[in-house]
């Protein structure tokens, strides 16, 4: 990585970053792997690349490359001396946030992330299942595209629902007085699954008779269709997402997820940046641990909500605003032969190389010291790196993040 030209350039200088894939099923396989083309490396056949994790977290930390030393735990590393490699002013301890590509070649779990409160509650009540008691609010960016479901339809769409759906309009009204708005919907919902779950298979196989008689369904239809094959009847999840609204974002379009908001990614490529955590309370699609009494005190119920973020550009930077104290992320993008400067810097700093090839120089005011990274490669610039430059070898387009 480094061409050395002074005994300095080992002393405060940049270092590659080796990752862990995450293999879960709903992940891109063969030629639609969007991870092992970014890596440049060939896929197993029939393999499942879902998620390359970036940060400390112990089920998958990253290494740090030394040439001389070998991998590095990143962990370890930044423990040796916080303050020189993590924070000059002491600010954190640790690495706040983890950095993931995410690709998404089927749905994921219908899923929530408690508050820091309820994730601690969570993991002393019961560690098995809540391993992590952190919370994980988090940003998701479309490198390409993402199909997604994203927090709660409106009360009017939700009367509209019912009266176009009538099997389910009947399974939530039978144990009550008529329904009145969605969250009551969902408490109904919730209650039958937790005192009459075999009731929802039938309602399920009862939609599924009707829609596969029709030609004309909609999305979320054909997306209960789909999912009612490869699920089951029995899986909570198809009743669910008829309550979720249908996201779609283009590239470096991003969302914001707060605590409570319920949410299942469907399809497409992205970069997700949280606080460095693991904790999901599920609700279905999924054959994984679900948890209705959980999920009744987490979920935040705003169909109003606008999930979508904005962004803050200045020159060839621009920031996803996001309200957490964990982490900041930004795009990089530079034509070739444009610099970019980064200077007084306190804190570490990681770094993703989507498209292009770039040099990095520091070293003083005659930026002695340099090294090339390409696409694929993901690095890290240490808080003792105090500044360096950033030159496009050709077009190039990078994400960072920070520690605020």
């Amino acid at each position: 990585m480094l061409n050395e030209k002074n005994s300095d350039c080992q002393f405060s200088r940049p270092y590659r970053l080796e990752n862990t894939i995450q293999h879960y099923d709903w992940g891109t396989r063969n030629h639609d792997a969007y991870i092992t083309e970014l890596l440049g490396i060939n896929p197993e056949p029939g393999q499942a690349y879902a998620e390359l994790w970036m940060g400390v977290h112990p089920n998958a930390p990253s290494s740090i490359i030394d040439l001389e030393e070998g991998p590095l735990s990143l962990s370890k590393w930044i423990s040796e001396s916080p303050q020189e490699r993590l924070s000059t002013e002491g600010k954190q301890s640790t690495l706040p946030y983890l950095f993931k590509v995410l690709s998404a070649g089927e749905a994921l779990s219908i899923q929530a992330h408690p508050n820091k409160l309820q994730a601690e509650n969570l993991h002393q009540l019961d560690p098995e299942h809540y391993p992590d008691s952190n919370h994980k609010p988090e940003i998701a960016i479309a490198i390409d595209y993402l199909d997604a479901l994203i927090g709660f339809i409106s009360d009017q769409e939700f009367a509209a629902l019912l009266e176009a759906c009538p099997e389910l309009k009947s399974f939530l009204n039978r144990h009550s007085r008529p329904i009145g708005n969605l969250k009551e919907g969902v408490q109904e919902l919730f209650h039958i699954w937790e005192h009459d779950g075999k009731s929802i298979a039938v309602t399920t196989k009862q939609i599924h008779q009707r829609l596969s008689k029709i030609n004309n369904s909609d999305e979320t239809e054909m997306l209960f269709l789909d999912q009612f094959e490869k699920r089951g009847p029995e899986d909570i999840g198809l009743l669910f997402l008829f309550f979720l609204k249908r996201v779609k974002l283009g590239p470096g379009e991003a969302v914001f997820l707060a605590p409570g908001v319920p949410h299942a990614y469907l399809k497409g490529n992205i970069l997700e940046c949280m606080a460095n955590s693991d904790n999901v309370v599920r609700l279905g699609l999924t054959s994984k641990f679900c948890d209705a009494k959980a999920l009744q005190d987490i979920l935040v119920y705003d169909g109003n909500s606008d999930f979508r973020i904005p962004q803050s550009k200045r020159g060839h930077l621009s920031e996803y605003v996001s309200p957490v104290s964990e982490f900041r992320i930004k795009s990089v993008e530079l034509a070739k032969g444009q610099f970019e400067s980064f200077t007084s810097r306190t804190n570490l700093t990681m770094f993703l190389l989507l498209e292009g090839e770039i040099s990095l120089l520091w070293g003083g005011k005659n930026n002695s010291c340099t090294c090339i990274l390409k696409r694929g490669h993901s690095f890290i610039t240490p808080a003792n790196l105090s500044e360096f430059d950033m030159l496009a070898r050709m077009d190039a387009k990078l994400y960072l993040v920070e520690i605020p």
